[in-house]
């Protein structure tokens, strides 16, 4: 009798079975926050205490530090879709990140930046590029 697969585990390969949906994901925060072809999307599996290092720094949620995650990471020019108060002005950024829970890839957090990722998503594993 043969074991399901294993789901991704951090510091490993994001799995090949992944890389559609993940792409397909990437492809619609693209669309929904500005449009504009990023350079390069990057995906590294990890868990989400080490994700928000990367992606949203000094960003802590109790009880989920050692979920399983991907962290999507592009650089572009983006503009936020998300709410805001009124009159103000869209937040904008050239490197947008994305953790994804790796079960159910449902958004858990999310950023924008002017500035690269203060830890650099290869630190926590190989590193999968869905667009160059």
């Amino acid at each position: 009798m043969s074991e399901s697969p294993p789901g991704p585990v951090p510091g490993s390969p994001v799995p090949a079975s992944a890389i559609q949906r993940l792409t397909m994901i990437a492809d619609t925060v693209v669309k929904a926050n500005g449009g504009v072809a990023p350079a390069w999307v990057s995906v590294v599996v990890t868990t989400n205490e080490k994700a928000l290092t990367s992606a949203t720094p000094g960003d802590r949620v109790p009880g989920r530090e050692k979920t399983i995650v991907y962290l999507v990471t592009m650089e572009g020019q983006f503009v936020a879709s998300g709410p805001r108060p009124p009159r103000a002005k869209a937040p904008t950024g050239s490197y947008l990140s994305i953790v994804l829970n790796a079960e159910t890839f449902k958004a858990m957090d999310f950023g924008l930046s002017h500035n690269p990722p203060p830890v650099a998503p290869a630190s926590f594993g190989p590193v999968t590029y869905l667009k160059r």
